[in-house]
């Protein structure tokens, strides 16, 4: 396989904007991010790096883990990731207003996409996100497609088949008690 000194520098602009989907901690976007798989391949000339196998991506709190993670960067500049899995699985620190408290989201799906520019996370087929306040699960939403635009804090859920085979989606929020962070 060639290597080009660029290559990890695609590989890193393209995990930036990810960085910051669900609100994750703003330290993260400094720090370095490390890619674990059993193979990696990269095309120069389509822009497109893929890990196979066993695929662990961190970058600061950040932890992404799936079967298969394609790095595309298009023509205008534009980054786009998806990870594959049984299921994709990722998870991130959030950063909160009062200091101790620990905020995660995570989130789960067959398949999860990041659009770098838009800061658009979708999650498709078995999809669920997860927050949670110091331990306590506060929100949990699944369906069969979750979109989650982090600029504007747009969330989509699309359904998915319960056993009446009726299209539905759940969503557990417990009640915030005073002072409590969300």
């Amino acid at each position: 396989m060639k290597r080009t000194y660029w290559t990890p520098t695609l590989v890193l602009t393209s995990l930036l904007a990810f960085s910051q989907a669900g609100h994750g901690l703003e330290a993260d976007r400094l720090q370095a991010t490390t890619i674990d798989a059993n193979q990696m391949t990269y095309n120069e000339k389509s822009n497109v790096t893929v890990f196979t196998g066993n695929v662990l991506l961190t970058r600061g709190s950040l932890v992404i883990r799936g079967e298969k993670l394609t790095l595309t960067e298009t023509a205008d500049g534009n980054q786009l990731a998806k990870v594959e899995g049984s299921p994709a699985r990722f998870k991130q620190q959030r950063d909160s207003q009062v200091k101790s408290d620990v905020l995660l989201i995570s989130g789960t799906g067959e398949m999860i996409e990041f659009d770098g520019n838009k800061s658009v996370v979708t999650l498709t087929g078995k999809a669920s996100i997860e927050k949670s306040a110091n331990g306590q699960l506060t929100e949990s939403i699944s369906g069969s497609k979750i979109t989650y635009e982090q600029n504007t804090e747009f969330l989509n859920v699309v359904g998915a088949p319960n056993s009446a085979g009726k299209t539905r989606v759940q969503a557990v929020i417990k009640p915030k008690t005073q002072g409590q962070a969300q």
